[in-house]
């Protein structure tokens, strides 16, 4: 029984994890979430690599009180996954640090960080579906 949990918690450093860390357990069974489809980009065999396929559409001037603009945020903001919610709210609602967010959260501060990237990618794009249309 020793070996085994020596084992299991030297796994656990080597894959970088935090050993009390609740996000990690459960989320490494969830599919990847690409935060932009990856067909909007240049494959290999193209010119330009990695490059937009077309850039995206300038937004027009949005006006942060439409109530268009605060129904589409809030309907975003639902269907986030709770941690990555929480870490959005942390950070830009309520203005918390890196330290003070990771602390609350139990992650580690680039957990944090992508939980935070990918929220932020996922509003983004709710808002360009709604007022910029589709580009892909």
């Amino acid at each position: 029984m020793k070996a085994w949990l020596a084992r299991a918690a030297a796994n656990t450093v080597l894959r970088g994890e935090h050993p009390r860390n609740r996000i990690v357990r459960w989320s490494r069974w969830l599919p990847e979430t690409p935060t932009v489809d990856a067909s909007r980009f240049q494959g290999p065999g193209e010119p330009h690599p990695r490059h937009w396929r077309r850039s995206p559409r300038r937004w027009p001037a949005l006006d942060p009180e439409d109530p268009g603009i605060r129904e589409t945020l809030a309907i975003a903001l639902d269907e986030l996954p709770q941690p990555w919610r929480d870490v959005l709210i942390a950070r830009d609602v309520t203005g918390r640090t890196v330290v003070e967010t990771s602390e609350q959260q139990d992650v580690t501060p680039a957990q944090q960080r992508a939980m935070l990237n990918r929220a932020r990618a996922r509003l983004r794009e709710r808002l360009a579906e709604r007022f910029a249309g589709d580009d892909g």
